[in-house]
């Protein structure tokens, strides 16, 4: 069988297969002989890393057999039009398969001062790349999963191939080509049934910092960190240490609604909803994008969800943590699609306000601060948000901070912050209507779609890394990966195959 990788077929296809079957053979008689006594990981071990090797054979094997029969073909011609009238046999190209290195040998068409066309190649949908694509697919699941040396060390104890760090990065890279085209072009279906129909739609969007290579980091005009003067000559200052990018998370979802009083919500060691039902996200869609901003992305969520409601018959509800700039950006979009939402600020981030004012009118570790701000929280569930800021202003006016104080500070700031949301801060309607008032579905996706794979001790990303990463991981989130792979793959083989033939060259022939 050896003799297939150095001078073809060494005897006839039922001789090959005997050799094949006679290697097996004396693998399993030698290692179930009368000898030593052997361990049972020790026979799995000596299966596995000597099995490697029979299976390349097989695959060698296939690929030999293949290339014997093939046949030149008539009518070969490039993209361009330019005839390939010579074929020569003889010319070889090694892929690495996850069994180790195949030698495959294709007739190339041959044309003056042309480059060469391999048709077979195109029929084996060949890789640029000297990897596999089963290989490849097993590098971008280990990498998504951990660290590159991680990966490494994976890809070589289940495979035997070690692949360079370098090469790691490149195969994800390539791999996340197809990516921005996936889902425009992937005609999702409606699941039918009036239970979906009639559920509300969420939308949602938040941000993660990934610490970046330098010269990656977006650039503010002279205020970027490579361009601020520095204030101190041994270390960096305030404003100085801009290392990170923010990655821009978005998520879909079908709200399953669960209807709940003010008090339950509020309800102490019960859980956050005194042990009653909560809503449920059905069905999320995650996006992720490090090298676009904030519109791009509220624009993709705003798209996922025309494609779940394209008659705009669902309530739309958007969960937003009190940013205006997003804000604006949602509003922005609604608008310019005919859409009616309703708009939402985590109530999490409410309470974190209230815990701030709380500070300034009590003694520290007072116990009286929790349950003054359950008090309120309590209001502004039932739509008192006015009279929380009288009472907080009441309070100021009874016990005023000093002037320029951190105090004074922290009311001015609550106060404008209740004031300035009060238009999205309806939580009777939607608690009534059994909405989610909180943003920990974006917030649960920016640790596990971002922070648990870019935030790894000591990493810093290329910006085309880290998209990769990023682009990968949520289509694998929302249980797409495997679609797009096939799709991925379909794209590759035009790109790399077909688009180099003149049009209606049948390649199968």
């Amino acid at each position: 069988m050896e003799g297939y990788a150095s001078g073809g077929l060494a005897a006839s296809g039922d001789a090959g297969l005997a050799v094949l079957a006679g290697e097996l053979a004396g693998l399993a008689g030698e290692l179930a002989g009368a000898g030593a006594v052997r361990s049972f990981d020790e026979i799995e071990q000596q299966v596995m890393v000597r099995g490697r090797v029979l299976l390349r054979k097989v695959v060698q094997y296939v690929v030999d057999a293949q290339a014997s029969a093939e046949w030149k073909l008539a009518g070969v011609a490039d993209a361009a039009g330019v005839p390939r009238t010579r074929a020569e046999r003889g010319h070889a190209r090694t892929m690495v398969s996850q069994f180790g290195p195949v030698v495959i040998r294709r007739m190339a068409y041959r044309a003056p001062g042309q480059p060469n066309l391999y048709p077979r190649d195109a029929v084996l949908n060949l890789p640029p790349r000297r990897y596999s694509w089963p290989l490849q697919r097993t590098v971008v699941e280990y990498v998504l999963a951990g660290a590159y040396e991680q990966a490494q060390r994976l890809v070589a104890a289940a495979t035997g191939i070690t692949i360079g760090k370098q090469q790691l990065e490149q195969i994800t890279i390539e791999a996340a080509a197809d990516a921005p085209g996936f889902y425009p072009a992937l005609a999702r279906e409606q699941e039918p049934g009036q239970d979906r129909a009639g559920m509300p739609l969420a939308i949602s969007a938040d941000g993660k910092g990934v610490a970046m290579l330098p010269g990656e980091c977006r650039r503010r005009g002279a205020r970027a960190p490579g361009q601020r003067v520095r204030n101190f000559e041994k270390r960096r200052g305030t404003g100085e240490k801009g290392h990170k990018r923010m990655a821009q998370a978005g998520c879909v979802f079908d709200v399953g609604p669960a209807p709940r009083t003010p008090e339950q919500v509020m309800a102490s060691k019960a859980g956050a909803c005194g042990g009653q039902d909560t809503p449920r996200a059905l069905r999320r869609w995650y996006t992720v994008d490090i090298a676009a901003d904030r519109a791009a992305t509220i624009s993709a969520i705003f798209d996922e969800a025309e494609r779940r409601d394209p008659g705009h018959a669902r309530t739309w509800i958007a969960l937003a943590d009190g940013d205006n700039h997003q804000i604006e950006m949602i509003r922005g979009q609604a608008a310019a699609r005919g859409i009616t939402i309703v708009i939402l600020i985590d109530f999490i981030h409410v309470i974190g306000y209230l815990w701030k004012a709380a500070w300034c009118f009590h003694a520290p570790r007072d116990p009286a601060i929790e349950a003054w701000v359950t008090a309120r929280g309590l209001d502004i569930l039932h739509g008192r948000v006015a009279g929380v800021i009288r009472q907080i202003r009441d309070l100021a006016g009874k016990n005023p901070p000093g002037p320029g104080s951190e105090h004074a500070k922290i009311i001015r700031t609550t106060l404008h912050y209740l004031q300035a949301k009060q238009p999205y801060l309806d939580y009777p309607a939607a608690l009534a209507a059994g909405w989610p008032i909180a943003t920990g579905v974006i917030e649960g996706a920016c640790r596990h779609l971002v922070q648990d794979r870019m935030g790894i001790t000591g990493a810093r990303w290329s910006l085309a890394g880290a998209q990769a990463i990023l682009w990968l991981r949520a289509i694998r989130a929302n249980g797409d990966l495997d679609t797009y792979w096939n799709w991925h793959i379909t794209q590759e083989h035009h790109r790399n195959h077909l688009s180099r033939y003149q049009p209606g060259f049948h390649l199968a022939a």
